[in-house]
Parts: structure tokens; sequence; C-alpha cells
């Protein structure tokens, strides 16, 4: 797996900057109707940032110091595990798991923790089927196969409402740029 806190310094630059952050977090706002927003595995914090500016209250988690700190320049972020989220049960209105899952080699534990923070009524964002987002031929990663993440959040009192698409810009390589796809849950 790679090294993100290596990766962090030129990670923003290699995949996408900006252009698709902004999807991204214009995407996952659309889908959160407001109050504080735990972004688990934030990264650089780039996305988080421009969600912030949109007016989200943000908390990034990251696992990975390096992008932890590159990321305090742009929202409070704290270290911890997607796991064992360093948040109290029940205690916010949105969690976002954003190009995370597909890297797992079991998503389960991370949708049930994000479960246990969500208040009911909270939303719960994720990408699914990033791998199949690439074009033909690309197949979805076990762990964020969209009916398995359905599955699991459901098994954790999320019901699953709404989705959408983005851009991201900047990922395509030779070909066009994919298209990822986020789903919606809300706690019950």
């Amino acid at each position: 797996m790679l090294d993100y806190s290596a990766e962090a310094a030129r990670y923003d630059e290699t995949r996408g900057g900006l252009p698709r952050a902004q999807a991204a977090a214009d995407a996952v706002r659309r889908l959160v109707p407001g109050g504080t927003l735990l972004d688990v595995a934030c990264g650089t914090g780039l996305v988080s940032g421009e969600l912030a500016r949109r007016g989200l209250r943000v908390l990034g988690v990251d696992a990975a110091p390096g992008m932890a700190r590159i990321a305090r320049g742009r929202l409070d972020v704290v270290l911890g595990d997607a796991c064992r989220l360093p948040v109290r049960d029940a205690s916010v209105a949105a969690v976002s798991t954003i190009w995370l899952l597909h890297l797992l080699p079991d998503a389960r534990p991370v949708i049930a923790e994000c479960a246990r923070v969500l208040r009911p009524g909270g939303v719960y964002v994720t990408t699914v089927d990033k791998r199949a987002s690439h074009g033909p031929g690309g197949r979805p990663s076990p762990s964020d196969a969209s009916g398995l993440v359905i599955a699991e959040a459901s098994r954790h009192g999320l019901r699953q409402d709404t989705e959408s698409t983005f851009i991201g810009h900047g990922q395509g390589g030779p070909a066009p740029d994919p298209i990822y796809r986020l789903l919606s849950f809300t706690r019950l």
C-alpha cells in the first residue's frame, strides 16, 4: 500500500488538484444539509477545505501524519484510525469517506464506525465503485462495491437515500476523466 505520509507533499498535484477537489466538494455538499462534517481519511484537506468554504464545519481525521500536517493548514484535523474514530457516539451531523473504502481489505469496520458517530438523522456520504469509474474493464474493489456498502450501512441503521456523481478532473491520464459515484445514507 502507498505510504501516504511520504506521498503527502505531492499528493494534490498528482491527484487532480483543486479542480478535482472542487468537483468532489460540490457533489458532497449537495448531499449534506449542514452542521459538522467529519471527513474520515481527509488526506491533505483539499476537499475538506473546499467543503468548509461551502458552509460546513469540518473536522478532518487521517491516519497518516504527513497528510494531517498538510491538512492542518486548511482545517481542524486530528490523527486517527478510521476503525476507531476519536469522536463520541451519535455526535456529528455528517460523515464522509471520499476515496477511502476502495483502499481497504474490508470496509465493513469503517462503515460501522461511521454509523456509530452519526447522530439520528445524520448523513453518511461515501464514494463507491471507484475502479469501475475509470472506464470499461474497470472492476470495483470488493470493499467499495456499492452492493456491499449499501448492505453494510443498512446493518448499522443507515438508510440509503440518494446518489450523485462528479468528474475526477485530472485523473483520466490518456483516458477521459473518470466519473465518480457518491452514495448518501441517513442514520435512522
